[in-house]
């Protein structure tokens, strides 16, 4: 009989992981916001290019540790415990081997350009490479530890060394300028890494089993394939912007997507959190009614509460733009837009896992590469008309609407087999951010700001009062259909 996943486990593994997860990307979000503060628009620039190629990296182990992370829990939840261990090692050679050679490549290239691009471009690649690598590894720890549950270590280690990263932040950037930045990069992930590490005995091993190995790839490079094509959509605009726009305009995205970064974390680590969960549960019974609540609960809460998130997001960025970014004024423009584009790839948290649980995830691959060319697309006419890095913002929103859109109707369709009923459910999940949009105009329309620092605390406190008592009938509404307020509130009491 299979054993029935415990609410309060899924309640507990996400609010720790979503927790540390937030309070680690609070301050990644102010290490970000002290980079571009220092170094300026040029070298924010710069690094954020670099971070192009940074991102591309993730992706080098062919899709072995997505199957890794589904196929574990999966095999768990069927008692296949040497299957387990089998695919743990074949997923870390793959991941050594090629995180290995596409850092070598880096440095090679880096070398070679060493003449004709500045040192600090230079250094850079090869510290791109060094990351890569280091970053690569510090992944696999990471994702066998969420594989096997383990949220408790992995939050530990999150919110530690991402304090560390502002300190050293603080203390190395005034002296080594975007040196001090590329030692920072480096240095967090490699101190997490032996905390992961050592904290549990890892004992991996290189094992050539190509049987394997090729399965795993066969099974993950379709999910890393969406997670490749995800980046694609923000790096593609990122990289108009910076062709049609020139440096310094592209910092000014840069920092418009800093903010929406942020935001995404938390949907994201309430999908890693479930995602175990369903995977263990589908390998136990392989009956789909039993994911429909790993779906339908989070979507509730989303909907709901993500979009006050965004609202307060956006009135505290604006205020420290304003304030502390002083050069970076124009980044506001496009920020509001960028923050309402995360919403539709992020109500429905869950929707990949399940689809993935479902083995249908290759459905999901022309449905990011028509969304990548609309991003693409629009964003060109656009900033071709003149709107600048607003018009990039706009591209980015018809992408996000597309995309999430489809996957919440290929998701729910799974259950409601009837379309005309998936659309009326997508329509009202919409109607909680239109109703925090105007919110946040009417916001903006009576409460004024200030150039004065402490009156314009005084209306950051008043615009966030407003915010939250007018937000009010969603959060109530959240809890009411889902209890997750009631449940948290239980466990931090208990």
């Amino acid at each position: 009989m299979p054993r029935s996943v415990d609410k309060k486990d899924i309640l507990k593994d996400a609010s720790f992981f979503s927790g540390s997860v937030y309070i680690s990307q609070a301050m990644f979000f102010i290490r970000g916001f002290l980079n571009a503060r220092i170094l300026g628009p040029g070298l924010y620039g710069l690094w954020s290019a670099l971070n192009i190629i940074l991102s591309y990296s993730l992706y080098v182990h062919m899709g072995s540790l997505n199957a890794m992370n589904r196929e574990i829990p999966y095999q768990k939840g069927r008692d296949a415990l040497e299957d387990m261990d089998k695919t743990r090692n074949a997923a870390f050679t793959v991941n050594l081997v090629m995180s290995g050679m596409f850092s070598a490549i880096l440095v090679v290239v880096a070398l070679f350009l060493s003449g004709k691009i500045s040192k600090a471009e230079s250094i850079g690649l090869i510290t791109v490479a060094l990351l890569a690598f280091i970053s690569a590894i510090y992944e696999f720890c990471q994702t066998s530890l969420i594989s096997f549950k383990r949220f408790m270590v992995v939050s530990r280690g999150n919110v530690i060394f991402a304090i560390l990263s502002v300190i050293l932040t603080l203390w190395l950037l005034p002296l080594l300028s975007i040196y001090g930045v590329y030692i920072v990069a480096v240095s967090i992930p490699l101190f997490n890494l032996a905390y992961l590490w050592f904290k549990e005995r890892y004992n991996p091993r290189l094992d050539f089993d190509f049987k394997e190995m090729h399965r795993l790839i066969k099974i993950g490079f379709p999910m890393m394939s969406i997670d490749f094509l995800e980046t694609t959509i923000t790096n593609i605009i990122g990289i108009i912007v910076l062709g049609m726009l020139g440096n310094v305009n592209f910092a000014y995205y840069s920092v418009s997507m800093l903010a929406a970064r942020f935001m995404m974390y938390f949907p994201k680590s309430v999908n890693r959190a479930f995602e175990p969960h369903m995977y263990q549960r589908y390998g136990e019974t392989g009956r789909i009614i039993d994911l429909k609540k790993y779906l339908i609960k989070p979507i509730q809460v989303m909907t709901l509460i993500f979009p006050v998130l965004i609202a307060g997001c956006y009135i505290l960025v604006e205020f420290f733009i304003r304030h502390f970014l002083p050069k970076y004024s124009l980044a506001m423009y496009p920020l509001f837009i960028i923050l309402v584009s995360r919403f539709f790839v992020s109500f429905s948290p869950t929707s990949i896992a399940f689809i993935t649980a479902l083995n249908k995830q290759k459905f999901l691959i022309p449905v990011y590469v028509f969304g990548i060319a609309i991003g693409a697309g629009c964003s060109f006419v656009f900033i071709k008309i003149g709107f600048g890095t607003v018009g990039a913002a706009m591209g980015l929103l018809l992408s996000c609407f597309f995309i999430g859109s489809v996957m919440f109707l290929y998701a729910i369709n799974e259950y409601t087999r009837d379309f005309i009923k998936t659309i009326g459910y997508l329509a009202v999940s919409c109607i909680p951010l239109l109703y925090i949009m105007s919110v946040v105009v009417f916001n903006e329309v009576i409460i004024k700001n200030s150039q004065d620092l402490p009156s314009d605390i005084f209306i950051v406190i008043l615009k966030l009062g407003s915010l939250l008592i007018l937000s009010f009938p969603l959060i109530y509404i959240a809890n009411k259909k889902t209890g997750i307020l009631t449940d948290i509130f239980k466990r931090l009491s208990a």
